[in-house]
Protein backbone atom coordinates (compact mmCIF):
# COMPACT_ATOMS: atom_id res chain seq x y z
CA UNK A 1 0.00 0.00 0.00
CA UNK A 2 1.30 3.63 -0.39
CA UNK A 3 0.19 6.32 1.40
CA UNK A 4 -0.52 10.54 0.48
CA UNK A 5 0.30 12.84 2.64
CA UNK A 6 -1.55 16.31 2.91
CA UNK A 7 -0.38 18.44 -0.02
CA UNK A 8 -0.39 15.76 -2.84
CA UNK A 9 -4.03 14.56 -2.17
CA UNK A 10 -4.56 16.05 -6.12
CA UNK A 11 -7.08 13.10 -7.56
CA UNK A 12 -9.11 10.18 -6.34
CA UNK A 13 -7.41 7.37 -4.29
CA UNK A 14 -6.37 3.91 -6.41
CA UNK A 15 -7.74 1.10 -4.95
CA UNK A 16 -6.11 -0.76 -7.62
CA UNK A 17 -2.67 0.04 -6.00
CA UNK A 18 -3.98 0.44 -2.17
CA UNK A 19 -3.48 3.94 -2.64
CA UNK A 20 -4.30 5.70 0.93
CA UNK A 21 -4.80 9.32 2.48
CA UNK A 22 -2.50 10.24 5.54
CA UNK A 23 -5.28 12.80 6.74
CA UNK A 24 -5.11 12.50 10.72
CA UNK A 25 -1.81 11.81 11.90
CA UNK A 26 -1.35 8.42 12.81
CA UNK A 27 -4.24 7.10 10.32
CA UNK A 28 -4.08 6.23 7.06
CA UNK A 29 -7.58 6.28 5.08
CA UNK A 30 -8.67 3.93 2.28
CA UNK A 31 -11.59 3.73 -0.31
CA UNK A 32 -11.98 0.88 -2.09
CA UNK A 33 -14.43 0.44 -5.41
CA UNK A 34 -14.85 -3.01 -6.74
CA UNK A 35 -16.91 -3.88 -9.80
CA UNK A 36 -19.28 -7.02 -10.51
CA UNK A 37 -19.60 -6.76 -14.48
CA UNK A 38 -23.03 -8.64 -15.78
CA UNK A 39 -22.37 -10.40 -18.83
CA UNK A 40 -25.54 -11.99 -19.07
CA UNK A 41 -28.65 -12.36 -16.70
CA UNK A 42 -28.16 -14.31 -13.40
CA UNK A 43 -31.45 -16.20 -11.87
CA UNK A 44 -32.53 -16.72 -8.16
CA UNK A 45 -30.63 -15.32 -5.37
CA UNK A 46 -26.94 -15.28 -4.49
CA UNK A 47 -23.52 -13.11 -4.42
CA UNK A 48 -21.57 -11.77 -7.56
CA UNK A 49 -17.59 -12.03 -6.62
CA UNK A 50 -16.24 -8.27 -6.45
CA UNK A 51 -12.95 -7.27 -8.23
CA UNK A 52 -11.06 -4.50 -8.12
CA UNK A 53 -10.05 -3.49 -12.02
CA UNK A 54 -6.72 -3.10 -13.21
CA UNK A 55 -6.10 0.46 -14.92
CA UNK A 56 -5.07 -1.16 -17.96
CA UNK A 57 -7.56 -0.37 -20.55
CA UNK A 58 -5.80 -1.40 -23.44
CA UNK A 59 -5.07 -4.84 -25.00
CA UNK A 60 -1.00 -5.78 -24.10
CA UNK A 61 1.24 -8.51 -24.34
CA UNK A 62 1.34 -7.92 -20.37
CA UNK A 63 -1.79 -6.36 -19.08
CA UNK A 64 -1.82 -6.15 -15.15
CA UNK A 65 -4.12 -8.35 -13.77
CA UNK A 66 -7.94 -7.31 -12.09
CA UNK A 67 -7.48 -7.98 -8.33
CA UNK A 68 -9.70 -9.49 -5.69
CA UNK A 69 -12.35 -6.99 -3.56
CA UNK A 70 -10.50 -7.49 -0.22
CA UNK A 71 -10.67 -5.46 3.31
CA UNK A 72 -7.54 -6.37 5.15
CA UNK A 73 -7.49 -7.37 8.58
CA UNK A 74 -7.50 -4.44 11.05
CA UNK A 75 -9.55 -2.18 8.99
CA UNK A 76 -12.25 -0.41 10.40
CA UNK A 77 -15.15 0.12 7.79
CA UNK A 78 -16.69 3.73 8.42
CA UNK A 79 -19.10 3.70 5.21
CA UNK A 80 -20.24 1.29 2.42
CA UNK A 81 -22.46 2.14 -0.85
CA UNK A 82 -23.77 0.37 -3.85
CA UNK A 83 -25.23 1.10 -7.00
CA UNK A 84 -26.13 -0.89 -9.90
CA UNK A 85 -25.68 0.40 -13.84
CA UNK A 86 -27.74 -0.83 -16.69
CA UNK A 87 -29.37 -3.37 -14.16
CA UNK A 88 -32.56 -4.29 -13.23
CA UNK A 89 -34.97 -6.83 -11.53
CA UNK A 90 -37.80 -8.11 -10.48
CA UNK A 91 -40.29 -5.85 -8.22
CA UNK A 92 -38.46 -4.56 -5.20
CA UNK A 93 -35.64 -6.91 -5.12
CA UNK A 94 -32.21 -5.76 -3.26
CA UNK A 95 -28.53 -5.78 -3.97
CA UNK A 96 -26.35 -5.64 -1.20
CA UNK A 97 -23.04 -5.34 0.21
CA UNK A 98 -22.23 -8.34 1.79
CA UNK A 99 -18.88 -9.85 4.40
CA UNK A 100 -18.58 -7.03 6.86
CA UNK A 101 -18.48 -8.21 10.37
CA UNK A 102 -20.96 -5.46 11.31
CA UNK A 103 -24.06 -6.15 10.02
CA UNK A 104 -25.85 -2.65 9.55
CA UNK A 105 -22.51 -1.30 8.13
CA UNK A 106 -23.86 -3.37 4.50
CA UNK A 107 -25.70 -0.84 2.04
CA UNK A 108 -28.71 -1.93 0.81
CA UNK A 109 -30.59 -0.74 -2.49
CA UNK A 110 -33.73 -2.12 -3.10
CA UNK A 111 -35.58 -1.78 -6.62
CA UNK A 112 -38.93 -0.16 -7.08
CA UNK A 113 -41.02 -1.70 -9.64
CA UNK A 114 -37.84 -3.56 -11.07
CA UNK A 115 -35.88 -0.62 -11.30
CA UNK A 116 -32.86 0.37 -9.28
CA UNK A 117 -32.18 4.04 -8.46
CA UNK A 118 -29.39 5.43 -10.54
CA UNK A 119 -27.80 7.21 -7.47
CA UNK A 120 -27.32 4.13 -5.13
CA UNK A 121 -27.15 4.12 -1.62
CA UNK A 122 -24.63 4.63 0.69
CA UNK A 123 -24.91 4.27 4.86
CA UNK A 124 -24.68 7.00 6.80
CA UNK A 125 -21.78 8.52 8.32
CA UNK A 126 -22.24 9.32 11.47
CA UNK A 127 -18.98 10.05 12.75
CA UNK A 128 -17.27 7.03 13.18
CA UNK A 129 -20.08 6.13 16.20
CA UNK A 130 -21.24 3.14 13.68
CA UNK A 131 -18.35 1.37 12.57
CA UNK A 132 -17.48 -2.40 11.40
CA UNK A 133 -13.48 -3.44 12.31
CA UNK A 134 -12.58 -6.11 10.50
CA UNK A 135 -10.59 -9.04 12.66
CA UNK A 136 -9.64 -10.55 9.78
CA UNK A 137 -9.53 -10.30 5.42
CA UNK A 138 -13.03 -9.67 4.71
CA UNK A 139 -13.88 -11.03 0.81
CA UNK A 140 -16.97 -8.65 0.43
CA UNK A 141 -19.26 -9.68 -2.48
CA UNK A 142 -22.61 -8.10 -3.82
CA UNK A 143 -26.00 -10.21 -2.72
CA UNK A 144 -28.69 -10.63 -5.08
CA UNK A 145 -31.95 -11.23 -3.71
CA UNK A 146 -33.94 -12.20 -7.07
CA UNK A 147 -32.14 -12.21 -9.88
CA UNK A 148 -30.92 -9.60 -12.12
CA UNK A 149 -31.52 -9.14 -15.67
CA UNK A 150 -29.26 -6.50 -17.93
CA UNK A 151 -31.50 -3.45 -19.47
CA UNK A 152 -29.51 -2.70 -22.94
CA UNK A 153 -26.89 -5.89 -24.00
CA UNK A 154 -25.60 -3.21 -26.11
CA UNK A 155 -24.22 -1.36 -22.96
CA UNK A 156 -21.92 -2.28 -20.11
CA UNK A 157 -24.00 -3.50 -16.86
CA UNK A 158 -22.41 -3.45 -13.39
CA UNK A 159 -22.63 -4.18 -9.55
CA UNK A 160 -20.80 -1.05 -8.27
CA UNK A 161 -19.53 -1.29 -4.33
CA UNK A 162 -17.20 1.29 -2.16
CA UNK A 163 -16.05 0.70 0.32
CA UNK A 164 -14.75 3.14 3.29
CA UNK A 165 -11.78 2.23 5.88
CA UNK A 166 -9.17 3.24 7.53
CA UNK A 167 -6.10 1.77 9.21
CA UNK A 168 -3.70 2.07 12.08
CA UNK A 169 -0.78 4.61 10.85
CA UNK A 170 3.03 2.78 11.21
CA UNK A 171 5.09 3.72 14.31
CA UNK A 172 7.73 6.38 13.11
CA UNK A 173 11.13 5.20 11.20
CA UNK A 174 14.52 7.44 10.75
CA UNK A 175 12.68 9.01 7.77
CA UNK A 176 10.52 10.69 9.59
CA UNK A 177 12.86 12.65 12.13
CA UNK A 178 16.39 14.82 11.61
CA UNK A 179 18.88 12.31 12.60
CA UNK A 180 22.35 13.87 12.88
CA UNK A 181 25.16 12.01 11.61
CA UNK A 182 27.09 9.69 13.76
CA UNK A 183 30.56 11.27 14.45
CA UNK A 184 34.05 9.44 15.83
CA UNK A 185 36.46 11.55 17.63
CA UNK A 186 39.31 13.37 16.03
CA UNK A 187 37.41 14.71 13.38
CA UNK A 188 37.49 18.18 13.78
CA UNK A 189 40.76 20.21 13.56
Amino acid sequence: MSTIFPGNYVASLNAYRGQGVFALPGVEFYQAVGVAILSEDVAGSGALSLEILSPDLRQDDKPRLDKPFVVPAGATVYRTAISAVNVETSGSNTVAVDGLTTAGMEASLAASGGTFPSAGVSTVFDGFATVSTEGSDAVVTAAYTDGLSIVNVDDQACVLVEICYFLDGSAPSTDDVHLPYKTEAGQGY
